[in-house]
């Protein structure tokens, strides 16, 4: 039984908490999302629910209902490194417990074997954590399994062999890669000098280029960019996903909502959020 690992900062100790935010976030987004289909995949960021927790939010709440099994995709893993996979048999949360798919797990791993080496989890890592304790408040009969992807080219094959996996189990799944976008600020060490006129600005106009690359499905492109302009700190788990939207027939997807903690908390170091989903 795996059971929490990040302390309530990161999101609500109760489910009474969760479950009224989910209410909130549920009236406030009504008219925003009115006119979407259905998502087929999607990227979420993964800070601190008051930073982005609405936005978490969305993107889970844009796929069908009653899904047979949520997928997160993390990172903070990177290029050339292992994969690290979810081997826990349940997962405990506040609003409840879900039971890992272990079949669809063991699916997945054997068609990439290969591809990456692996190895478990087991330290608490908030990129599947906190999106997670979402799913198990708004899918709380579906079961769960996750990754975290290191963030290069073996990503893109990983989602395609995560569609390959849930079709041949005959599985609905909901697939979410989790990332944050540009740290920004000398806190994070990433402060250059021409971003000191206007740095919410400057990092914008990065971190959609990031986003314009995973909504367009190029893979590659995403990966270049968050290596050489530092604008995703989990690459892996959103080129994943977008991999998988590719190979499930989607075409180009849509940007949800972009902010920063600089929206919520002015400071002088900040981070980017983006939510995505491909329909």
């Amino acid at each position: 039984m795996r059971t929490r690992a990040l302390p309530p900062g990161w999101y609500p100790g109760t489910g009474d908490e969760i479950l009224g935010l989910i209410d909130r976030w549920r009236h406030d987004s009504e008219n925003r999302l009115r006119h979407r289909a259905p998502a087929v995949s999607g990227v979420s960021p993964h800070a601190g629910w008051s930073y982005c927790g609405s936005m978490i939010h969305d993107v889970l709440s844009s796929f069908p209902e009653n899904p047979d099994t949520v997928v997160v995709l993390g990172g903070h893993n990177p290029s050339g490194g292992h994969l690290v996979r979810y081997d826990d048999n349940a997962w405990r949360f506040p609003t409840g417990t879900l039971n890992r798919d272990a079949p669809l797990s063991d699916e997945v791993n054997s068609r990439v074997d290969g591809i990456y080496r692996t190895e478990k989890e087991f330290a608490g890592d908030n990129t599947v954590e906190v999106v997670m304790a979402m799913a198990a408040a708004l899918y709380p009969d579906a079961a769960w399994t996750a990754w975290r992807v290191p963030a290069d080219e073996r990503a893109m094959e990983f989602g395609e062999k995560l569609h390959l996996a849930a079709e041949s189990l005959g599985r609905r799944i909901i697939v979410v890669g989790s990332t944050d976008l540009t740290h920004y600020g000398r806190s994070f060490g990433f402060a250059p000098s021409e971003s000191l006129e206007d740095p919410v600005g400057w990092t914008a106009a990065r971190d959609r280029r990031e986003l314009d690359a995973l909504l367009n499905l190029d893979g590659e492109r995403a990966l270049k960019l968050a290596g050489s302009e530092k604008s995703a700190c989990s690459a892996g788990g959103a080129v994943a996903a977008s991999a998988f939207a590719r190979a499930a027939g989607s075409g180009p997807g849509r940007l949800l909502e972009y902010r920063t903690s600089y929206d919520i908390h002015p400071s002088d170091t900040f981070v980017g959020y983006g939510s995505v989903i491909w329909e």
